[in-house]
């Protein structure tokens, strides 16, 4: 069985309310497993580029670590009050991701959890905390919607069914994986859901091509043989996958709010660079429409040996 005993918690000072803290709190009770706190702090001015002398730099940096230190401590007694263990870590990074990655170098958790909050162009832009860590971060990552524990006992993993890439196909049976051992922890239902693509509007984009009468209806049954399979290999109960024609990330968050899904369990391929940004990942545009919890898996994310 999947064990997930280490939970890494990304505790963020601009917000006020550390919403991922109180699902961290939750998911630890039931599973029983311990708590890291970590956040990052930085002052450009103590940087290698600053012309301060370099005990101040020294002196602001100390300052600045003890202040965040006594900040992220004030959270501990709420945590051993629940009887569990916890430790707290504060990274002088520039950016909390770069303290989750540096945080990971030397222990290995097995879930991050983080607060998220409806993003902009500009987040994107400026590469946002969540999609760097749904991009880099070296274990499933987490991104907390509401601070309430899981209510309607709902898990939906989105996944592409009849995908021939390697990479594509990885993340489905990691997704699976994951979702399944989940469901198992929390003894919750497990959906499906499996978007394909509405071909009369591709043919539409090249009225030179005639498509065939029969495209739709293959490309119909093609899914719904590949989620069929699927379901069996991860004891999916027929009623319990949808699958539906449309763009992915309409299918997957309609499909989200019709069965009061607790939380999405969806890959990415970490799509970086320019390409990112203006494409984007189908998880990263997710964050933003359901109205769950998502947790975001990649190909290193894998589960399968012990699922097997």
């Amino acid at each position: 069985m999947l064990d997930i005993n280490h939970l890494l918690v990304v505790l963020d000072a601009e917000h006020p309310e550390q919403i991922a803290l109180d699902k961290a709190l939750w998911l630890a009770g039931v599973l029983k497993a311990d708590v890291s706190l970590l956040t990052s702090v930085y002052e450009p001015y103590c940087g290698d580029s600053s012309s301060l002398e370099e005990t101040t730099k020294q002196q602001i940096r100390r300052a600045r670590i003890d202040s965040t230190e006594r900040w992220i401590e004030s959270f501990v007694p709420e945590v051993q009050e629940r009887g569990i263990t916890v430790r707290t870590e504060v990274h002088w990074q520039k950016h909390l991701h770069e303290a989750v990655i540096e945080s990971m170098r030397a222990t290995d958790y097995d879930l991050v959890i983080k607060g998220t909050h409806p993003h902009s162009l500009i987040d994107r832009l400026f590469t946002h905390t969540d999609w760097n860590l749904m991009r880099h971060c070296p274990a499933p990552v987490l991104l907390v919607k509401s601070p309430a524990a899981w209510q309607h006992n709902r898990i939906l993993a989105a996944i592409d069914a009849t995908s021939v890439d390697d990479g594509h196909q990885l993340i489905s049976d990691n997704i699976l994986s994951f979702a399944e051992h989940l469901a198992d922890h929390f003894d919750t239902d497990l959906h499906m859901v499996n978007a394909f693509p509405q071909v009369a509007i591709a043919f539409a984009m090249v009225p030179e091509v005639t498509a065939p009468d029969d495209i739709q209806a293959y490309i119909t049954e093609q899914h719904q043989d590949a989620c069929e399979q699927l379901a069996k290999k991860y004891n999916i109960h027929e009623d319990h996958v949808h699958i539906a024609e449309g763009e992915t990330d309409t299918v997957v968050a309609e499909t989200a709010t019709a069965v009061a899904a607790d939380v999405l369990v969806v890959g990415s391929v970490g799509r970086s660079g320019i390409a990112g940004v203006l494409i984007g990942n189908t998880a990263e545009q997710l964050v933003d429409k359901v109205p769950c919890d998502v947790i975001v898996i990649k190909p290193q994310d894998g589960v399968l040996p012990e699922a097997e």
